[in-house]
């Protein structure tokens, strides 16, 4: 007997398959991790010019009119970064208008630009998605997964913030809203000259492999 089943419904279930086999994999990968060398942050971000998924260059350095930058790791098919989609864009709307800039950054290397354009051009994503060739952006940044967040501080380009976005989305268990937002925290306390809630966490999301991390680990 067959059984007919909504489009909701069905896309839900893929959503859940995804994140069960994302999930599956990423706990194999933190076990290689942390058999291998514990993956920093740097106090500060170095500067970089990478091409966004329009053809358009982008040099982190040149952002000095920012009140902060934040820069979220995206990969296309992430279940976590496209149901965080929302999230950061309530975020961008809330803080865009108060000097903060915000971009994507891609360092799948099996992603293209074409690839990431259609994932953008999907979602309704306005920011710019820099596409990182050779991982040499994220590699030394202490990068491990997408949905992680780094909040940069364009005075002296510390990093002050490294993890989640806010606590909504983990593996297995999504909240309808969020009980802790820690980029929107950082943000605040950043434009009124603050230290900052939280410095680093870690954050849920699927593994990035970096063959050079894992020679040299």
């Amino acid at each position: 007997m067959f059984v007919r089943i909504s489009a909701a419904t069905a896309l839900g279930l893929g959503l859940v398959l995804a994140l069960s086999a994302c999930e599956k994999t990423d706990q194999a990968a933190d076990a290689q991790i942390s058999s291998s060398r514990e993956v920093k942050t740097p106090e500060k971000a170095a500067n970089f010019v990478l091409t966004d998924h329009t053809g358009k260059p982008h040099e982190l350095y040149k952002m000095t009119d920012a009140k902060a930058v934040v820069m979220i790791m995206q990969g296309v098919g992430c279940p976590i970064v496209q149901k965080m989609t929302p999230d950061l864009k309530a975020v961008q709307a809330a803080y865009e208008g108060k000097g903060v800039k915000f971009l994507m950054l891609n360092a799948n290397n099996q992603d293209t630009r074409q690839t990431i354009a259609a994932e953008a051009e999907s979602f309704s994503v306005t920011m710019p998605i820099l596409k990182d060739e050779g991982q040499k952006v994220a590699e030394p940044m202490g990068v491990v997964r997408t949905a992680e967040v780094f909040v940069i501080q364009p005075k002296t380009w510390k990093i002050v913030y490294h993890g989640p976005l806010n606590d909504r989305l983990t593996y297995g268990r999504e909240k309808a809203k969020a009980s802790n937002n820690y980029v929107a925290d950082v943000l605040d306390a950043t434009l009124a000259g603050k230290a900052v809630p939280v410095s680093h966490q870690m954050a849920d999301g699927c593994i990035i492999d970096f063959p050079a991390r894992n020679k040299t680990g």
